[in-house]
C-alpha cells in the first residue's frame, strides 16, 4: 500500500485544485472504465449496467447500478451500487466519490482535445466485508480528423471492489465515432492485472436521442490470462440524462 501513496496524495491535491476550475460536462464510462467526460452542472444521470452469460455451467447475471450529479467546477458527484447479482455474488458494495476532469492546453492546442481525469471514490461493503477505496487517473487525447480519443493511466483499488488487495491496473481504451452513422462510437477498454475488474471489453455506444445512451459490448476476462469462453459475458447498459445535454460528445 505504501508503494502507491504517492499516487492517492496526486489524486487528492489535483481534486482539491479542481475546485477552483470552471464546469465541463459529458458522458460518464466508456464501458465499465471511466470516461474523460462529465455529466452538466446541475445534471442527473443514471445508468443500469448488465453482464449476462446463458452459457456454461455457470449462468449469471450481474449488475451495476450508478447515479452522478453534475457538480460544476470541471467536477461530478457519483453514488455506485456494484455486483448486485443471480446467483448473489456476496461481493455487493457501494461506492461513493467523484470524477474531476481538466481540458489541457485548450488555447493553443484545441484540436488534440486534451484531458486530465481523475477519480476518488470511498467504497462500503453491503455483506459486511469493511471498507474500501478506488482512485484511478488518466490522460486521453484525439486524434485529428479521424477524432479517435485515446486513453491510458493508472487505477489503484481494494478487495471490496477489486477481490484483491492492493489492486494495481494499468488502464487503456480506445472511442472511435462513426461519422457517418450519428450517434454511434466503436469502444474497447482493458483494465490489466490479476484481480475481478481485469477484462478486455469491445463494444459500442449509440445516442438514440440526446438524453439517452445505450452500449453494447463482450468481456473477456484477462487476469487468468486463459480466456475461457466460460468466464466471458455480454454486456449492456441504458443511460438517462435528466435534461439534454449542452454539448453532446457524438456530434
Amino acid at each position: 500500500m505504501r508503494n502507491c501513496h504517492w499516487f492517492r496524495v496526486l489524486v487528492f491535491l489535483l481534486g482539491s485544485w479542481l475546485l477552483d476550475s470552471p464546469s465541463a460536462m459529458g458522458q460518464q464510462a466508456i464501458v465499465t472504465l471511466p470516461s474523460a467526460d462529465l455529466t452538466d452542472k446541475g445534471t442527473l444521470f443514471a445508468m443500469n449496467e448488465s453482464q449476462l452469460r446463458a452459457w456454461g455451467r455457470e449462468p449469471m447475471w450481474n449488475a451495476t447500478f450508478f447515479l452522478t450529479y453534475g457538480l460544476g467546477y470541471h467536477t461530478e458527484l457519483a453514488a455506485t451500487f456494484y455486483n448486485i447479482g443471480v446467483p448473489p455474488t456476496g461481493q455487493a458494495s457501494l461506492s461513493l466519490g467523484s470524477k474531476s476532469v481538466v481540458p489541457l492546453f485548450a488555447d493553443r492546442l484545441p484540436w488534440l482535445d486534451l484531458k486530465f481525469t481523475g477519480g476518488l471514490n470511498g467504497l462500503i461493503s453491503l455483506e459486511a466485508k469493511g471498507l474500501g477505496y478506488w482512485i484511478y487517473s488518466h490522460l486521453s487525447f484525439r486524434l485529428p480528423k479521424l477524432q479517435t480519443r485515446l486513453t491510458a493511466g493508472l487505477s489503484h483499488g481494494s478487495e471490496v471492489l477489486f477481490l484483491k488487495p492492493n489492486a494495481t491496473s494499468f488502464i487503456t481504451a480506445i472511442e472511435q465515432p462513426i461519422p457517418w452513422l450519428h450517434g454511434l462510437t466503436l469502444t474497447a477498454e482493458w483494465f490489466s492485472g490479476s484481480h475481478d475488474l481485469s477484462n478486455f471489453i469491445v463494444g459500442a455506444a449509440y445516442h438514440p436521442s440526446p438524453r439517452v445512451i445505450l452500449v453494447l459490448g463482450y468481456k473477456i476476462p484477462t487476469k487468468d490470462r486463459i480466456f475461457t469462453v466460460a468466464e466471458q459475458a455480454l454486456v449492456f447498459e441504458i443511460g438517462l440524462y435528466s435534461k439534454e445535454p449542452a454539448h453532446p460528445t457524438y456530434q
